[in-house]
């Protein structure tokens, strides 16, 4: 019993068909666990930080009163990664549970990492904007704790390549790759790139490019808009204008607030798409894919979310982060976390996203690897990585910075 791959068939039916195959499913891996080798017999917490009125989840609200975004909670992500796994752990002998707690800044972020260290905590999941996740990791570098950043998407959390720092969500990096196979696969090689003035727009935009010039797409012009509304500005805040003079076959938008890109669609100078912050959007998750047994994740995360809210990127990538964890305390057979933290970045470690692949981290900057969704608001329309796009080892690699650009070295 437990020799051969756990084959788990799943009924996109619903609830009154998912739980029998489920059930029995995890029994299953369950007591192949516990036959393995003895269970062991630990209670452990894993920190899980968010920040006090953390603007990305805040209902972005236009004067108007038309919601931009809805407001959302990625904590709920992370209570269903540990209840999907809590018969396997329980199989193990191990009991997980979510220290859950807010931050007010940096400064007190970083304490409270060190006052869950100093509780025993060893894995602390990471739900904060990069510039305060940045201050929490170096804060943090000599502390004995994990930290799972889990939704700051720079790519320069990666560049730290911190021993005791992983990312389960998708990096800027990995997101303008997603894009720009899905252009080289569609072959819309001419691109038009519209960057708002923020440092957040500039990120963005800066990933984008790079991607978009080491698979030789032709930019035809990046110009900056504006949400000014003086007529002196016109150029830059009237989307006819913004978008002319120029010739492409898309229109890519770097707009972390969705204040300008949500006018976008339908209103450039060439009957064009638009991909980026409106339009075409690339995220780890959206609530639309139907395959691999993702509409029961959606699903049991629907029951579990106030208000019955649908899952979102961050959502998945929380949920990853706590199932990662819960996956590798039960795997790795005993109840010493530098242990377990060494068997979730080694090669025999991988875990299940829903989206068809098998998942682990990249050994060199701890980023997991993951196939990407590009969906309008209600629909997936393609899923990178694209298969012209190979890889010598992984193609997962062929989205985000692979192990020759990188600054960091596998251990």
């Amino acid at each position: 019993m437990g020799q051969g791959p756990l084959t788990l068939t799943l009924s996109p039916k619903g609830e009154g068909t998912l739980w029998p195959h489920l059930g029995k499913a995890l029994l299953s891996l369950a007591a192949a666990l516990v036959m393995g080798s003895a269970a062991i017999a630990a209670d452990v917490r894993i920190g899980y930080l968010g920040l006090k009125d953390d603007l990305r989840y805040h209902p972005e609200v236009a004067y108007t009163r038309i919601e931009i975004a809805p407001a959302l909670n990625p904590v709920e992500g992370a209570r269903l990664g540990i209840n999907d796994l809590k018969i396997v752990t329980d199989a193990a002998g191990v009991s997980l549970s979510l220290d859950e707690q807010q931050a007010t800044d940096a400064a007190d972020a970083s304490a409270k990492v060190a006052a869950m260290a100093a509780a025993g905590e060893r894995f602390v999941i990471l739900d904060l904007p990069g510039d305060v996740a940045r201050e929490v990791v170096a804060a943090s570098a000599a502390l004995p704790i994990t930290l799972v950043n889990a939704t700051a998407p720079q790519d320069a959390l990666r560049d730290l390549c911190q021993p005791n720092l992983v990312h389960t969500g998708a990096s800027d990096r990995m997101v303008a790759d997603t894009y720009t196979q899905f252009l080289r696969h569609r072959n819309w090689t001419k691109v038009l790139i519209l960057v708002g003035n923020l440092p957040r727009d500039k990120e963005i935009a800066d990933a984008f490019e790079a991607s978009a010039r080491r698979l030789r797409l032709d930019i035809r012009d990046r110009r900056e808009f504006t949400l000014s509304t003086d007529p002196a500005n016109r150029e830059a805040n009237n989307t006819l204008l913004i978008t002319g003079g120029t010739d492409y076959d898309v229109v890519f938008i770097a707009d972390s607030l969705g204040e300008y890109a949500r006018y976008l669609d339908y209103a450039t100078r060439l009957p064009r798409p638009v991909i980026g912050a409106t339009g075409l959007t690339a995220s780890e998750w959206h609530w639309s894919w139907d395959r691999d047994g993702a509409t029961q994740v959606t699903l049991r995360f629907q029951r579990l979310a106030e208000g019955r809210r649908l899952m979102s990127g961050p959502d998945w990538s929380t949920w990853i982060a706590a199932k990662s964890i819960a996956t590798a305390y039960a795997k790795a057979r005993t109840d010493d976390p530098a242990k377990v933290y060494e068997y979730m970045r080694g090669s025999r470690f991988t875990i299940d996203g829903s989206k068809g692949y098998r998942l682990n981290f990249r050994p060199w900057d701890g980023q997991l690897r993951m196939p990407m969704v590009l969906a309008t608001s209600n629909a997936i329309t393609e899923a990178a990585p694209f298969p012209e796009f190979l890889h010598q080892t992984n193609e997962l690699d062929t989205l985000g910075v692979d192990q020759p650009e990188s600054k960091c070295k596998a251990p």
